[in-house]
């Protein structure tokens, strides 16, 4: 059974989550923000065209880079010895490095070593620094060089050949080059869309439709084509509907999924699904608040907390007569004074009388955050089941 190390990103309890059911979760190290996994659940729903590990990268929000692992050495010498002969077997006579707890020495020897074992080479590593995933996605390394992760712990070096890398560029045709965005409705983040997805869908059939009940520009809704569910969005605003039908037949057109997966219609969160609609899980970024121009006083902040909240107590209501199985979204926190004012211990209760109940991540919080640095309005992001 082979070994994987994950390389994640910014928000590794979402990271973390969004692999449940994808993968065995064997180590994970916080400081570093390394896991390694195995028992990979590769699927192709589309049957496209690529590498396993690469179509199991594709569908993950959160995870930057994989590699396989090859092996684990106690002897710099015979690290260095399978690095050159992997080099060597391949045929690719350029390669880089990254390194994780060995410091700027240990990646430096290993550049200078393999450059004096071999008579022509080149090695990706500018300025003896660590390869981005945004270096080695430009310069197409992994379709005509080597990638090794050499990861120190102890005296020890696992070595691993990375096999998979994130695809900057379809993230950012599903983000900037969408024919319509509106900043003033908020910008669902596609890797963050794509987290929401797994976490809904996890251990749901295909088969099952994915709703996104406040779909704004279509952002969930294209990320559930692409891999492979059916899909509807709603939204109050007319003007939002047709833009986000349009951008997802924009998609499909780029991404070879079919248009007839997705449909959309005009109607209240509250009220958004009818007795003929087909079983659905809930992936959404939902309502965050008013769209400040300037750090509104405490009393707005209480004020909007309230609206926001009553509104997803009228859509939990609504979602459990229609026995939805699984809604995973995000609600505002707003950051202040040095602390975040939230919603979510009222939601959680509210969920449960209606019988749900969240599902903890990893550090065993019912949700987590997902921010940018120095953001007024962060998204707490939770997952509800529906209770046995």
């Amino acid at each position: 059974m082979k070994t994987y190390l994950l390389i994640l990103g910014r928000h590794p309890e979402l990271s973390r989550a969004e692999l449940r059911g994808k993968a065995v979760e064997i180590f994970y190290d916080e400081e570093k923000n390394l896991l390694l996994a195995e028992n990979l659940q590769f699927t192709n729903p589309r049957e496209l065209p690529r590498g396993e590990e690469q179509l199991f990268i594709d569908q993950l929000g959160g995870t930057i880079r994989m590699a396989e692992v090859v092996g684990e050495y106690f002897d710099k010498t015979k690290l260095q010895q399978a690095i050159w002969e992997r080099i060597q077997t391949a045929e690719k006579f350029k390669c880089g490095f990254t390194v994780f707890g060995g410091g700027k020495k240990l990646l430096s020897d290993l550049i200078f070593s393999t450059k004096n074992h071999f008579d022509k080479i080149r090695v990706e590593n500018y300025n003896q620094e660590n390869l981005t995933s945004g270096q080695i996605f430009q310069r197409r390394i992994l379709q005509k060089a080597h990638e090794f992760i050499i990861w120190k712990r102890g005296d020890s070096y696992l070595l691993c050949e990375t096999v998979a890398n994130q695809n900057l560029r379809n993230y950012e045709l599903r983000d900037r080059k969408k024919d319509f965005r509106d900043a003033k409705m908020g910008m669902l983040p596609p890797k963050l869309g794509q987290i929401l997805l797994n976490l809904a869908t996890e251990s749901a059939p295909q088969d099952i439709t994915v709703l996104d009940p406040f779909c704004g520009s279509g952002t969930v809704n294209i990320e559930a084509a692409i891999a492979g569910f059916r899909t509807m969005g709603s939204d109050m605003n007319e003007r939002f509907v047709g833009k986000a039908a349009e951008n997802f037949a924009q998609m499909a057109e780029k991404f070879r999924y079919e248009e007839n997966t997705g449909s959309f219609r005009v109607a209240n969160a509250k009220i958004c699904l009818n007795d003929t609609d087909p079983s659905v899980v809930v992936a959404t970024e939902g309502w965050l608040g008013e769209n400040f121009e300037a750090r509104p006083d405490r009393e707005t902040i209480h004020k909007n907390a309230g609206e926001v909240l009553d509104l997803w107590r009228q859509v939990l209501d609504h979602l459990a007569n229609h026995k939805v199985s699984a809604i995973a979204g995000c609600l505002p926190a707003w950051n202040r004074a040095g602390s975040k004012q939230t919603v979510s211990e009222k939601f959680f209760q509210h969920a449960s009388r209606l019988g749900y109940a969240p599902v903890l991540f990893a550090d065993g919080k019912a949700s987590t955050f997902y921010e940018r640095e120095n953001a007024f309005v962060a998204r707490e992001v939770f997952l509800l089941r529906r209770k046995a």
